[in-house]
């Protein structure tokens, strides 16, 4: 009975916290490195394509393409996915748990780091799911209904389908073609263009190694070692200070400003290096020069759309006004600042994606509830405002050839601390207030949206491949021999690259097709087959066939409920997950307020004892007095010659104070003094350093280029001896391709002898068959011209017979009719 009270009382808690838990956006995104031709976006919320921008964020539903000859890099945290030309892929999932890529056509390289990347990235084409054990270098091609998989280097990449499973080991390749049954054709890695430029961008990330100071898992930060450098502060720790920027730069001013959801307005960057510096951690001047500071090493930061505060409310009058927009500004946050969030978030994101720079969770929850009273270092800083009008954020325009300069800037800065930058008052503002009503609806629709979509992928798939089976089976049937019997192909098995990769096996393209285990009945040598009617075997076919498709159906409709039985389980952990995240942070609220809570009583009980000690002095003092009204008589002497003494001494106070303060003020002046002597001695020494570190530079540089032409010098070597390595496989493949050429003859005219000595035998057998037969015919002539002959005689003996008999009657009667006349008859 407890449990189920105490079950009620906290359900209705879980319940109210459920709504912000839900609403976190993902601490992981993908970004645009590199574009490298005609390249392709088309963001989740929007069904219009794009030209794709550096620096963009990506995350699930965008969908990217690339044109012929054009190429393009995506950059996820130290994962890397590089497309070649002619290619479209769509971001499935791109979240803390998943990167799921489907693959519709063309190529993508994929470059993997940590086992943690490497069980959650998934390629996905329309016959099948891939998939790496291990980091290395992959390649997955879709084109013609055909995926080809290629391992150049890592563990086993797995190619997941309906019915087979297809293991390609390193240094294998393997076609994988699906039609009524799973082919797979197995070869070396291809080299080409595409593959060449994968594998020379790999050996230059190589070179630069991991990141200082921050964690790989931090997407861009493979670009900080080659654009600027590091050095450790006193107060801040490792700061990264960029090599080259433009006159007047800033944080966040040589870019624009986008939509990008959930996070709303997100800050693009220009610089090739401006992604991290830009999206974690916190920027601060030291000696006159713009530095970032990463803060706190994270094993993998949360990302935030831009670390700025934004300055201007709606409606209020700033002096800054063009147009029918007012001007609006936004600074950079310092080292120790609180970021809040303007999209909705929990308090357990707000808590992680601070962590790096604030670890006082009070500070944080405080700023949170109160952004307005915190005080930020580059609030009044000229040089780190940037102030545009709101036409420029609006249509996302560049800032720096917008950004108002200083001496235009008329009255004081707006305040600080809104929470989304405020463009229209009529218009955006109130867009942006519908547009945070109707997101949650927006998200779960568009979750919705996917789902089917993926529904219908999966049933078209479906679709298409029992038409495939269905033509294959009949063509099988109309191609069958006389004796009734043909291949089957069954799922279910699993095929490896380690038999057909091994040394001494043929290095030649094989086929390798799917067949189900004969059972042990089918295993035993077979008779020979007595002679049975052509219709009798294509029924049985038939009847197998249509046995077979209908187990197979079965085990589609088994591995569909699987697969949403798996979903379901999954969705329910995620829900049991955030009930349970939801429990923790609605129990510590109730303890920041319980703590609340006696802190109030401990200050009303203090307050309550100060109040009594107040009463008890007063009480005190009462006493006193009328003690010093009964001793007035005798004590007014005394009160007067203390009065003489206290003014003097008063006197004496305040002379000595005026020399203090004369003394301070010689002091203060002093101080000024040497305070100026040391800026200037500073300014030398940074002068000096300035000199000092140009100096490095130039040197470092000099070495640089030193060793990047002994790198080139070695490249070339290298290529040479790769040319003249491949001159040589050439030359081999050549004469090995002549062998076989030369065998492939030997073996075609031994086959067209034989078969000119088959034509021979059947054409003398058919003359022999043929020679009985003429001897058989002209034995029936012989038997039927004796056959008329004996007939003819024996209707001429019947004749004759007939004649003679007729002769013998005439005689008869003549022989009669003389005997009438003669006397005595």
């Amino acid at each position: 009975m407890f449990h189920a009270l105490r079950f009620m009382f906290v359900l209705p808690l879980v319940l109210l916290a459920a709504g912000s838990a839900w609403a976190d956006p993902p601490a992981r995104v993908g970004r645009l490195a590199l574009l490298d031709g005609e390249v392709s976006l088309r963001p989740a919320d929007s069904r219009r394509w794009e030209s794709a921008s550096l620096n963009w964020p990506l995350t699930s539903g965008d969908a990217l393409g690339t044109e012929e000859g054009s190429r393009a890099e995506i950059r996820i945290g130290s994962s890397v996915l590089r497309l070649a030309g002619s290619t479209s892929i769509d971001i499935r999932q791109l979240d803390d748990e998943r990167i799921r890529i489907e693959l519709e056509r063309g190529s993508v390289a994929i470059r993997i780091r940590s086992r943690e990347a490497a069980a959650a990235i998934e390629v996905e084409t329309r016959d099948g799911l891939v998939v790496a054990d291990k980091p290395g270098q992959y390649r997955v091609d879709y084109e013609d209904a055909t995926t080809v998989l290629t391992n150049y280097r890592g563990g086993e990449l797995d190619f997941r389908s309906e019915d087979s499973d297809v293991v390609v080991i390193e240094g294998r390749r393997a076609h994988v073609l699906y039609s009524d049954h799973t082919e797979v054709r197995w070869s070396d890695p291809e080299r080409d263009d595409f593959s060449d430029w994968t594998l020379a961008r790999d050996e230059h990330d190589d070179r630069l190694g991991e990141p200082r100071h921050v964690s790989p898992e931090m997407t861009g930060a493979e670009d900080l070692h080659e654009y600027g450098d590091w050095r450790t502060v006193d107060d801040y720790g490792p700061v990264w200070y960029p090599r080259s920027v433009p006159a007047g730069w800033a944080p966040y001013r040589s870019g624009r400003w986008v939509l990008v959801q959930p996070w709303g307005w997100t800050w693009v960057d220009d610089a090739p290096w401006g992604f991290a510096p830009f999206h974690y951690g916190r920027w601060v001047m030291v000696g006159g020069t713009w530095g970032w500071v990463p803060g706190t090493y994270v094993a993998r930061p949360v990302y935030a759309p831009a670390l700025v505060v934004w300055m201007g409310l709606p409606g209020v009058s700033i002096s800054l006004s063009s147009g029918s927009l007012p001007r609006i500004g936004w600074f950079p946050l310092g080292p120790r600042e609180v970021y809040v969030p303007s999209y909705r978030h929990s308090t357990t994101y707000v808590r992680r994606i601070n962590i790096t720079h604030v670890t006082n969770v009070v500070h944080i929850d405080r700023t949170v509830r109160e952004p307005r009273h915190v005080r930020y270092a580059h609030r009044d800083r000229h040089d780190a405002v940037t102030v545009v009008p709101g036409e420029v954020v609006r249509h996302s325009r560049p800032v720096f050839r917008h950004a108002v300069r200083d001496d235009e800037r008329k009255g004081r800065l707006p305040r600080a601390a809104t929470p989304v930058p405020p463009l229209d008052p009529r218009l955006v503002v109130e867009h942006d207030r519908i547009d945070r009503a109707a997101r949650p609806r927006d998200e779960e629709r568009l979750r919705d949206e996917q789902a089917r979509r993926a529904a219908r992928l999966r049933d078209a798939v479906e679709e298409r491949r029992q038409r495939e089976r269905t033509g294959a089976e009949e063509r099988r049937l109309r191609d069958l021999p006389e004796d009734g019997r043909g291949r089957e192909s069954f799922p279910g098995r699993r095929i490896d690259g380690r038999e057909q990769g091994r040394p001494g096996t043929d290095s030649e393209p094989r086929v390798e097709r799917e067949r189900r285990p004969p059972s042990a009945p089918e295993a035993q040598p077979r008779g020979p087959v007595p002679a049975m009617p052509q219709h009798a075997p294509q029924q049985q076919n038939a009847r197998e066939m249509q046995q077979r498709q209908q187990e197979q159906d079965q085990q589609r409709q088994q591995r569909i409920q699987q697969r949403r039985d798996q979903e379901q389980q999954q969705q329910e952990r995620a829900g049991e997950q955030g009930q349970r995240q939801r429990a923790l942070e609605q129990q510590e609220q109730q303890r920041r307020q319980t703590l609340e809570r006696q802190e109030e009583l401990r200050q009303r009980h203090s307050q309550r004892e100060r109040q009594q000690q107040e009463q008890l002095q007063r009480q005190q003092q009462e006493q006193e007095r009328m003690q010093r009204q009964q001793r007035e008589p005798e004590q007014q002497h005394q009160l007067r010659m203390q009065q003489q003494q206290e003014q003097q001494r008063q006197q004496r106070i305040q002379q000595q104070r005026d020399q203090d303060r004369q003394q301070q003020e010689r002091a203060r002046d002093e101080l000024q003094r040497q305070r100026a002597l040391d800026q200037q001695e500073q300014r030398r020494r940074q002068t000096l350093e300035r000199q000092e570190e140009l100096r490095q530079r130039q040197s470092q540089d000099r070495e640089r280029q030193q060793q990047e032409q002994l790198q080139r010098q070695q490249q070339e070597r290298m290529q040479r001896q790769q040319r003249d390595l491949e001159q040589q496989r050439m030359q081999q493949q050549q004469e090995q391709g002549l062998q076989r050429r030369q065998a492939m003859e030997r073996q075609e005219e031994l086959r067209q002898r034989q078969s000119q000595e088959r034509e021979r035998q059947l054409r003398d057998h058919q003359n022999q068959q043929q020679d009985a037969l003429q001897r058989q015919q002209r034995q029936l002539e012989r038997q039927r011209e004796m056959q008329e002959r004996q007939q003819s005689e024996q209707r001429r003996q019947i004749e004759r017979r007939a004649t003679g008999n007729e002769g013998d009657a005439s005689r008869g009667e003549r022989r009669h009719a003389g005997d009438e006349g003669r006397p005595g008859n």
